[in-house]
């Protein structure tokens, strides 16, 4: 963990619930989008006025429009200058805990994000398990999910609803638990002792189950994907690793932890930070880049919430308009976390972001596989709105439009492994796709005009999703 870099954490306070009527998607027939530009999984150019006709939850065919007869009971939607993607996945989201669902999803749908992969809740998976039968029945709006269910942390947990893991035997039970009680993967923590670690790692091979997250302070990040942690977040022990003077930041970060007097902490955490910024090495990070490739350890940066941490006094951030869809309560948080500002601090964390982007573009260049996560509800990170940020950043990394936008489509149906099913505009796939109002490959930011969103074959228009937004917007408070 970089030093005096404000944890990552997320909000799981259990909030009033919520309860609101979602609406339900009309189900037709079939759904006919006409002069439709269709953006393919290949990278090339969209595909000009093209007719795509649903069936169900599926796309059954992708011709030149006009070949398609137009049948009583069929939606039909003239896309004429619209660009088809498909549906959009946030790669590590906190929606699973209590009430998020109700407060998460229609957010989700509303800016286009049709998958998640919930990275830990408190919500039991049994429950969880519920809400996607729900989902995919369509009596409930929402997200495709990936869940882990609870964390797997060290023997002192951070969070009240993960797993304690003392030693390895408790390790091993842990991810049999998991695994029989239906977890998609393993949710792994910087807790975590070395040893219980080996043996998630050993024992999720045997189950064939993925594990992925934080990376614990024992462990390399070269170690990590050597002993097949499929992704890892936020660049976790990535810059530190990356040092010359690895060993002596970990001496350093030993000392600030075990230091009483505030002010001498301070000032040691901010010579490890100046320290990582100041040795780093291409060697060593050209080595691991290509343990990365080979080893097909993904990443997921989540620039959006790193950027939110290194600005926490930026007083923009509270002017933001999508706080409107916040709880109070999540806004307390979030106000609370910074401590005091300090120039020199916010000047050096602001330092280690830009270096964040460096070491995302290299990696890219390296070819290791990248996906696009938020961290949503981590601090000014808006569940569905932030994954659009997200894609600029990646953009700003270095990757082209298209190239980021298959990191939150094809790429993240290829890591989760539905990649035949799920992830780009093909005939025989889940209607799960946005139509934009103009082109994402000349403009990444183009994302965001959503026209409309097909959940499993059901068309929502603009009209619904803003129906979807204003339904979830919170009155603004009489001063």
């Amino acid at each position: 963990m970089k030093a005096l870099r404000l944890p990552l954490l997320w909000l799981l306070a259990c909030w009033p619930l919520f309860a609101q009527s979602q609406p339900k998607p009309r189900s037709p027939h079939s759904v006919l989008l006409e002069h439709v530009n269709v953006i393919g999984p290949t990278g090339s150019s969209a595909r000009p006025d093209m007719s795509v006709l649903i069936e169900g939850d599926k796309i059954r065919s992708i011709s030149p429009s006009g070949q398609n007869k137009h049948r009583a009971g069929m939606v039909i939607v003239d896309a004429r200058g619209k660009f088809l993607i498909a549906g959009l996945w946030d790669m590590h989201v906190h929606s699973l805990s209590k009430s998020q669902p109700d407060r998460f999803f229609p957010l989700f749908i509303a800016n286009g994000v049709t998958g998640i992969r919930d990275m830990g809740g408190d919500i039991p998976l049994v429950e969880v398990a519920q809400l996607k039968k729900e989902v995919s029945a369509g009596s409930r709006l929402g997200p495709e999910t990936f869940a882990a269910g609870p964390i797997l942390e060290g023997e002192h947990p951070f969070w009240t609803f993960s797993i304690s893991i003392k030693d390895p035997a408790e390790a091993r039970q842990a991810v049999a638990k998991l695994v029989k009680e239906g977890a998609d993967f393993l949710k792994v923590y910087n807790t975590l002792s070395r040893n219980s670690y080996l043996a998630i790692a050993s024992q999720a091979k045997e189950s064939g189950i993925p594990f992925e997250g934080h990376i614990p302070d024992g462990v390399t990040p070269s170690e990590a994907s050597a002993v097949g942690q499929r992704s890892i977040e936020h660049l976790w022990g990535i810059p530190n690793y990356l040092s010359s003077e690895s060993e002596e930041l970990q001496r350093l970060a030993a000392r600030a932890n075990d230091e009483d007097d505030p002010s001498v902490a301070r000032d040691l955490y901010y010579k490890i930070n100046e320290t990582i910024l100041t040795t780093g090495d291409p060697n060593k990070a050209g080595s691991l880049y290509r343990e990365f490739t080979a080893n097909r350890t993904w990443q997921t940066p989540t620039l959006v919430v790193l950027r939110s941490y290194a600005r926490i006094h930026d007083p923009a951030l509270r002017e933001d308009s999508r706080i409107a869809y916040m709880p109070q309560t999540l806004l307390s948080f979030w106000t609370s976390m910074g401590g005091q500002p300090d120039p020199r601090n916010d000047e050096i964390q602001f330092r280690l972001f830009q270096y964040d982007i460096a070491i995302v573009k290299a990696m890219h260049a390296a070819n290791v596989p990248f996906l696009a996560g938020t961290d949503t509800p981590n601090p000014y990170t808006y569940p569905g709105f932030s994954l659009h940020d997200e894609l600029e950043l990646l953009v700003s990394a270095g990757f082209s439009p298209m190239e980021a936008l298959q990191t939150a489509t094809l790429r993240a149906a290829q890591f989760l492994g539905v990649d035949q099913f799920l992830g780009s505009v093909e005939e025989g796939k889940i209607a799960n796709l946005v139509l934009l109002d103009a082109n994402p490959l000349e403009d990444i930011r183009n994302t965001k005009k959503i026209r409309g969103v097909v959940l499993r074959g059901n068309f929502l228009d603009r009209a619904k999703l803003d129906e979807l937004l204003a339904r979830q917007k919170f009155p603004i408070p009489k001063k």
